[in-house]
């Protein structure tokens, strides 16, 4: 259908379109609050040699990679529960990575999970927000504003990590800074739900 301008902008007011949207910015966030300055903080606590750490991002790849058939596959059956997995498991991973960052094996475990898990969750958090905003009547814009606010997670991800490092928390910080913003995504997630069953419930005793 010939997409309505006015009807597209009016999503943005939506409050579930919204919810979906912040799952968005603080999902992929978390990981990249961590990511971002994953060489000092391999190099200056894991000891890793400084060349080491082209492979690491190697390793990093793969877990995204992993992730994304992991999201890709199970966004359509399952997509609530999927997020809960993957962004609670996310958190975890990142809360761990803080405690055991000098470890180089465990280092490298984290890196490899904190990708799967953070990139487990696009594909639904996409299929989310264009359910959300084709129940408004404005499946196009809202998907397309989606994309960009992915970006904005990535950016507001970058400078949570050089906040809490500037700050003179050390170069493991960033770990549970990235996990506190995990945990906000999986609450908006809950939130989405709770709004849809008590909407659901209304209307049951409505038709009753």
């Amino acid at each position: 259908e010939r997409p309505q301008i006015k009807k597209e902008f009016a999503a943005f007011a939506n409050v579930r379109v919204l919810l979906a949207m912040g799952i968005t910015v603080f999902g992929p966030a978390a990981f990249f609050t961590s990511i971002t300055y994953i060489a000092p903080m391999m190099v200056e606590i894991a000891k890793f040699d400084p060349a080491s750490v082209t492979w690491l991002m190697v390793v990093f790849g793969l877990g995204l990679f992993l992730g994304n058939i992991l999201g890709g596959r199970y966004a359509d059956k399952a997509l609530m529960p999927l997020l809960y997995l993957t962004l609670g498991a996310q958190a975890i991973v990142l809360l761990i990575f803080s405690q055991t960052a000098h470890s180089q094996i465990m280092s490298v475990a984290c890196i490899l999970l904190m990708a799967g898990f953070g990139f487990a969750t696009v594909s639904p958090i996409q299929k989310l927000v264009m359910d959300k905003a084709r129940a408004a009547g404005a499946p196009t814009l809202a998907s397309a504003v989606n994309i960009g606010l992915f970006n904005l997670g990535n950016a507001i991800g970058a400078w949570v990590g050089g906040f809490v490092i500037s700050a003179g928390l050390g170069y493991a910080a960033p770990n549970w800074a990235g996990a506190l913003l995990s945990v906000i995504a999986l609450l908006l997630a809950l939130a989405s739900v709770a709004m849809d069953r008590r909407d659901g419930a209304s209307s049951v005793l409505q038709t009753a």
